[in-house]
């Protein structure tokens, strides 16, 4: 099963990350791939999110149910999409007011051929 794990250390506070990551309604300005995003629904800590992701003329909707610890992790599992399965997280360190660790870590698995061949760049791009 693919696994994706990145990390950067930015000059930006944990919060700030936390913020970025979360804006999921954004995410079509600038996460390659996406074309769409929406919250489904969020009640305390917890978010449903959709992303629609297009490649090649293909479209497909996932939706993941995030558990939200701010400016600390965010924690991702499938509710829906074209995954056998998806899990992972985000997590941010506070190095200093205006500094912090970044960390992404995804494992996943496509239902089938034809969407990996048409989707798999995209997630391994991450």
């Amino acid at each position: 099963m693919p696994k994706i794990q990145r990390s950067a250390l930015v000059a930006y506070s944990a919060q700030s990350m936390f913020d970025l990551v979360n804006d999921v309604e954004s995410y079509s300005e600038f996460l390659p791939g996406c074309s769409d995003s929406k919250i489904v629904s969020q009640q305390g800590n917890a978010m449903q999110a959709a992303l629609l992701v297009s490649k090649a003329g293909i479209k497909q909707w996932f939706t993941t149910q995030n558990v939200l610890e701010p400016a600390q992790s965010i924690s991702m599992t499938l509710v829906d999409g074209p995954f056998k399965q998806l899990s992972g997280g985000w997590t941010f360190s506070s190095l200093s007011e205006s500094a912090c660790k970044i960390e992404l870590s995804l494992q996943f698995e496509f239902k089938n051929k034809m969407i990996e061949l048409a989707f798999g760049k995209v997630f391994n791009s991450l």
